[in-house]
């Protein structure tokens, strides 16, 4: 029976806890991992005494003897993008909680940079991945399956069989957006997109011009306009220049505005700031994701919601349930988005 602690090693391993405790290290070793076998006495004790030692475990000692390096690999499109972000905050939180690490880069819609950071975190034998990819059916994604690694696909349109996607239904998001648009008497209304190779781009745009055809509304392919950014300078920037161009002769007409990003958004208030305009008065605009700042914004921010803290919870939950058990699942999971309606829409009919 242990009685006064000797003076702790300066690292502390179940041998000098079994000597302690005056059992085998097997034993503590079962207590430790909370066996039944050790029984509950004895394993109250170990517990009690491992405190005192303050042992703790070698994770990655463990995780080597299990081929495992308790290490999670994130590439996400733009770091600086507050959808990202609360994405991130989420998965951090649930992989804190399971002493798992992160190793967190972007690949800021550059397939070589992305196809390097996949390379990377194959090389430092993540346990799992978690991607945001550039192209849902990029050879990228094919360098997880060639590799055997775990992951899960964020905001991307299920495309491999052998992948599990946790997604917004964009398609849908889009469609709720234009429809508050014509039914507040909009007919000409500005679609604005981010990089043509961001996976979702085709989702919207399709589904932007199937809700015009419902409605009986003209499609005009002019009215579909690109940043080269999802941010607020590139938003600036372009719709800036958009507008520069209608003075000269461009003689594009829209009254209201969708864009797929409310980092877009925000930067057509910065021009109306610039400029004079008023929104809603001049162009009613429609964001997307939802993020904090849209609801101070004045007006406040009509947007689609997008759920970004149930995907950062899914996602990680997918990806440490196939990594942590033999038996694997792929799983679906497509969000329904919706509308929060705020004052950034004026009704024209």
């Amino acid at each position: 029976m242990a009685g006064k602690i000797n003076k702790a090693p300066k690292k502390v391993t179940i041998k000098h806890i079994a000597e302690e405790a005056c059992v085998s290290i097997a034993t503590v070793s079962r207590a430790l991992r909370s066996d039944p076998a050790a029984g509950t006495k004895t394993t109250d004790r170990i517990l009690k005494i491992a405190r005192q030692l303050n042992y703790y475990p070698n994770l990655l000692a463990k995780g080597l003897r299990q081929n495992r390096t308790r290490s999670i690999g994130i590439i996400f499109n733009d770091l600086n993008n507050p959808f990202y972000t609360e994405i991130l905050s989420e998965i951090g939180e649930t992989l804190n909680e399971k002493n798992y690490s992160m190793d967190i880069s972007y690949s800021h819609y550059d397939f070589d940079r992305e196809r390097k950071n996949i390379i990377s975190l194959l090389s430092k034998r993540v346990d799992g991945i978690i991607i945001s990819p550039i192209d849902d059916q990029s050879e990228n994604i094919k360098l997880l399956s060639d590799n055997d690694v775990d992951s899960v696909l964020i905001d991307c349109f299920p495309y491999f069989k052998d992948k599990s996607y946790v997604y917004t239904k964009h398609r849908k998001g889009v469609e709720l957006a234009a429809e508050y648009l014509i039914k507040n008497g909009h007919r000409d209304i500005l679609l604005f997109i981010g990089p043509q190779e961001k996976s979702m781009a085709d989702h919207f745009v399709s589904g932007y011009i199937e809700s015009l055809k419902k409605y009986k509304v003209k499609v005009k392919k002019e009215l579909i306009i690109q940043s080269k950014e999802l941010s607020i300078d590139s938003g600036y920037e372009t719709f800036k220049q958009l507008l520069t161009e209608n003075l000269t002769g461009k003689n594009m007409l829209f009254t209201g505005i969708i864009t797929i990003s409310d980092l877009l958004a925000i930067g057509i208030y910065k021009v109306a700031n610039e400029l004079g305009f008023n929104i809603p008065g001049n162009y009613s605009i429609i964001g997307y994701d939802n993020i904090e700042v849209t609801s101070v914004l004045s007006p406040p921010l009509t947007t689609i919601h997008q759920p970004r803290k149930r995907i950062g919870r899914e996602s990680v939950k997918i990806l440490l349930n196939n990594i942590e058990n033999e038996k694997k699942e792929i799983k679906i999971i497509g969000f329904e988005p919706h509308i929060i309606l705020r004052g950034s829409v004026r009704n024209i009919n």
